[in-house]
């Protein structure tokens, strides 16, 4: 009798921990998966806001309200950024910075920019963003045509 008793509470001590841990994993990757859907949109608003920026064109008006877009979308992606893709916007906002009114090297902005969405895929999801980079896929993004 003893025995069956033994057996059974450490039966139900075992059915709690395994769902215990079961739960615990299901609990991670739903954070796991939160946080990615939410880098995404960021990431997203980046490129969007780039691109708002680079239709602006010379229109004033246009231009100040995609500055304060980019400007916004920063602020989130400094809390939620990786590591490389900081590096790689920290390094956009410098060629932006550079060439203020003035024109610069497409070639050399969509390389930044190839570089900012290959961080993007490493941090999202690293073992899809390895097939795509050994594919050696070359990203497009608009510019408007020089003057």
């Amino acid at each position: 009798m003893l025995e069956d008793t033994i057996v059974i509470t450490a039966g139900l001590v075992a059915v709690i921990i395994i769902l215990a841990v079961v739960l615990w994993k299901l609990r991670s990757a739903e954070t796991k998966m939160h946080e990615s859907t939410h880098k995404l949109k960021v990431y997203t608003d980046l490129l969007n806001a780039i691109t708002e920026l680079n239709l602006a064109g010379g229109d004033p008006y246009k231009m100040d309200v995609a500055k304060k877009n980019l400007a916004l979308t920063l602020n989130r992606l400094n809390l939620v950024g990786s590591t490389g893709v900081l590096r790689s916007t920290n390094d956009l906002l410098d060629f932006l910075n550079e060439h203020k009114d003035k024109d610069y090297d497409t070639l050399r902005l969509h390389n930044i920019l190839n570089t900012l969405v290959i961080e993007a895929r490493r941090d999202l999801n690293p073992s899809h963003a390895k097939k795509v980079e050994e594919g050696q896929v070359r990203y497009r993004f608009f510019a408007p045509p020089k003057k």
